[in-house]
């Protein structure tokens, strides 16, 4: 008798353990979905910003910008 208490004891333990194991897991999709979202936002975002920099640098002087042939405001 003791052994089937101990089972149904056992069995019981299981089972809240994969209840939690369940919650988690979901809670856990819940967080990886809206992160995927987030992720697929910003990469439209980067590739948006990577056409807009070629734009600005098609539209730039071909002769590139150098430090050196600019004179400080103090001359």
């Amino acid at each position: 008798m003791d052994d089937l208490k101990q089972i149904e004891q056992q069995l019981e333990e299981l089972q809240t353990k994969v209840a939690f194991q369940d919650d988690a897991i979901e809670q856990l999709n819940e967080i990886i979905t809206k992160q995927d979202s987030i992720i697929r936002k910003m990469e439209e975002r980067f590739l948006l910003i990577g056409e807009k920099i070629q734009d600005m640098e098609s539209q730039m002087p071909s002769k590139g910008f150098n430090p050196a042939d600019e004179l400080p405001p103090h001359y």
